[in-house]
């Protein structure tokens, strides 16, 4: 494939979708629609700068041996999901400061220790060029939910590690969250 023009559709604070005017390898024109929390100029299509990263999800687990997930109201879905604690690294954050502010922010839960287990990759590289980091912490603190932004519907869960695995399998899970807790 070759790429030959990228036409901005919309435009919004979090999220912005774009058509990828293509030419396949026999020749034939296609046009390729993806969504990027990026500017055109930062596409991964175009800026092949690899350290970028748009989001961390955070694999929390407590001293006692519990992970640490979140049931929160996703709207695409128009119902609640079992994720892993996770957000957008702002402006000015690298990886580790953004995923110690969401896991207070989502759960009231503070960092410990922490490790990257993986690199910022493609969450959904079939229609989007959005990077996102995994980072294990060891965390302790009490469950809150003061931090919340106002239009998340958070409910915090513990679960046994060696609960982990059945637990992805039974409940609605985000396909990511599902997948590191059957590693466990």
């Amino acid at each position: 494939m070759k790429l030959n023009d990228i036409e901005q559709l919309i435009k919004t604070k979090y999220l912005n979708m774009f058509k990828l005017k293509l030419t396949n390898k026999v020749g034939n024109n296609k046009d390729y629609f993806i969504v990027s929390r990026r500017n055109k100029e930062d596409l991964s299509c175009i800026n092949k700068e690899k350290e970028f990263c748009d989001g961390v999800m955070i694999l929390p687990i407590t001293k006692e041996g519990e992970v640490v997930l979140v049931k929160q109201f996703r709207p695409a879905a128009n119902e609640f999901i079992y994720e892993l604690p996770a957000g957008i690294i702002d402006e000015g954050e690298d990886i580790i400061t953004a995923a110690k502010r969401e896991l207070f922010e989502e759960t009231g839960l503070r960092c410990l220790e922490h490790q990257i287990l993986l690199k910022p990759s493609y969450s959904a590289v079939g229609i989007s060029d959005e990077k996102t980091a995994v980072v294990k912490m060891l965390v302790e603190g009490e469950v809150s939910a003061q931090n919340l932004e106002d239009d998340e519907e958070i409910e915090v869960i513990k679960i046994k590690v060696s609960e982990a695995k059945q637990f992805a399998q039974s409940k609605n899970m985000s396909i990511k969250a599902g997948l590191l807790l059957l590693s466990l």
